[in-house]
């Protein structure tokens, strides 16, 4: 692995003394760290596991808890060091994932040829981060196209990872009479987002945990969390003679997503003339004061589609059926037993989902762990059907 690179930009001299030729030198783009090693776990749990009924039960529940020590952190350097360099990775990071995980498994029969099996599978998880570098107490997500003016994505001591963060939205200016009263707001009128004052930086810089009377950097908050707080599944199997029936049911329950496709869809100047969203028709007006979208306007400013807020940030619980097959097992004198099984089947995937979250797609992936749950108009997942 590399620690320099090359570039005429970065690294280059006219060698030959002609001024009017250079070559192309190194530099060096990382800080190495001769000391990093593997990440360490440290797992503790406690587990309970029961047959009752003759077996046609079975109950697995596990409490358990994960402290995760030594991760990779980009420890950040003077400036001085250079910009060209990228930080050294230090293994310095510390994060607690812990939860209860619950399966519960039903079998048995009914009537002389007819079977079934029922699986319910849970789990609750709890994430923070615990320690970042001294003097350190976040870092936000990696860039991307976010098109705004501050990055959603912040990964905070005490929080989850990749936690979004900006202004809370207390709802829209109403009146003049509104925007005068409120907290100094840059681009602060009627229609527009309305911020909440939650804190203000001292003469050295450092939040007082105090409102100050104005909006600014300080009042950014962590406005929700992509992790979820319970995850689970439902199979269901059953066979009626010849013929049988399996379905599955897939719940991910308590994680917010940030519907970052609304700044494309649901502002004037984003795109200027492109297509937008059927919410737009439900925009505020002097007369549609509760209205589900900001002011429909040529502005872009602080108070409009400028900073990250929680009017972005959606419940991304949802309930789907990911799957249902109906098949067939075949006589096999229908082939003079010349065969062990013949089956054939119908299957059908991604049958439909619930939910409230107003985007294409609430299984909202992302690129890496410490930025995902950002939904900037994902492709949802298709339904698909197949026979054999």
């Amino acid at each position: 692995y590399s620690l320099f690179g090359t570039s005429f930009d970065n690294s280059s001299y006219d060698i030959n003394g002609s001024n009017t030729s250079a070559a192309e030198g190194f530099y060096k783009t990382r800080i190495g760290n001769p000391d990093a090693k593997w990440e360490a776990n440290t797992t503790m749990n406690i587990g309970f596991d029961a047959l009752f009924f003759n077996g046609k039960l079975d109950v697995i529940l596990d409490l358990w808890k994960r402290e995760t020590n030594d991760l990779l952190f980009a420890v950040p350097l003077p400036t001085v060091i250079g910009s060209y360099a990228a930080s050294p990775a230090v293994n310095i990071a510390s994060m607690l994932n812990e939860g209860i995980d619950l399966q519960i498994v039903n079998k048995g029969r009914f009537g002389a040829k007819s079977t079934y099996e029922l699986t319910v599978t849970g789990g609750w998880l709890r994430n923070e981060i615990q320690e970042l570098a001294p003097n350190v107490d976040y870092f936000d997500g990696p860039g991307g196209t976010y098109r705004l003016g501050s990055n959603p994505v912040r990964n905070q001591l005490g929080s989850s990872i990749s936690s979004f963060f900006g202004y809370q939205v207390l709802g829209y200016f109403n009146n003049q009479s509104e925007v005068d009263a409120a907290p100094e707001q840059p681009g602060a009128a009627p229609g527009r987002f309305r911020f909440a004052d939650l804190d203000g930086y001292d003469d050295e810089g450092k939040l007082t945990g105090v409102p100050d009377g104005k909006i600014d950097a300080a009042d950014r908050t962590v406005i929700g969390s992509p992790v979820p707080k319970f995850m689970g599944g439902v199979n269901f199997k059953v066979s009626l003679g010849a013929f049988d029936v399996e379905t599955y049911l897939y719940t991910s329950l308590g994680n917010k997503i940030f519907n970052l496709s609304k700044w494309y869809t649901d502002f004037y100047p984003s795109f200027s003339g492109a297509a937008v969203s059927a919410r737009v028709k439900n925009s505020w007006t002097p007369t549609n004061q509760g209205a589900e979208a900001p002011i429909f306007e040529n502005v872009s400013n602080f108070s409009t589609n400028v900073e990250a807020n929680s009017w972005y940030v959606e419940d991304g619980s949802y309930l789907r059926l990911q799957n249902i097959s109906i098949g067939y097992n075949l006589p096999l004198s229908w082939f003079n037993n010349k065969v062990s099984r013949a089956r054939i089947y119908a299957s059908t995937n991604n049958v439909f989902t619930i939910t409230g979250y107003k985007g294409l797609d609430p299984g909202v992936g992302g690129a890496v762990d410490t930025n995902f749950g950002i939904d900037i108009g994902n492709y949802p997942v298709t339904r698909s059907f197949m026979f054999g």
